[in-house]
């Protein structure tokens, strides 16, 4: 990840970002302005279309 404000390293996910939050290693203006700095990746999702039929519904395991 390029541009990161300083309180934010290495590949972060919603559990780990939360905890530094809670921690107060970085404030809410920190996330906002680093999460303001990424680029919209929109164009480059694909579109995923699953049917559920009967015969797949009595495939499914719950096991």
């Amino acid at each position: 990840m390029e541009n990161k404000p300083a309180g934010i390293r290495g590949e972060m996910d919603r559990r780990i970002l939360d905890k530094m939050l809670i921690r107060n290693q970085i404030s809410p203006e920190e996330l906002r302005a680093y999460t303001d700095s990424l680029p919209d990746v929109f164009e480059n999702a694909d579109e995923i279309i699953v049917e559920i039929t009967d015969e797949t519904a009595e495939q499914r395991h719950d096991d």
